[in-house]
């Protein structure tokens, strides 16, 4: 898994997501087969716990490896 910095239409700022893929080849490659990304906020809420997500590839504009 990976941190990365999601930018997605219609936001100002980017979200920062833990997404099990390897690096921007993985997550192009799987992100040009399915509907949905799937991972986990790196941060976690104030009761200690890191939600899950899961994103619409449709919205995705830009995507920046954060580590």
């Amino acid at each position: 898994m990976a941190i990365y910095q999601v930018y997605l239409m219609g936001h100002s700022h980017p979200l920062s997501l833990d997404l099990p893929y390897r690096d921007l080849g993985d997550l192009m490659t799987e992100a040009s087969r399915t509907k949905f990304l799937a991972g986990h906020m790196p941060m976690a809420d104030d009761h200690g716990v890191c939600r899950g997500v899961m994103v619409a590839t449709g919205r995705i504009q830009c995507v920046i490896e954060a580590d």
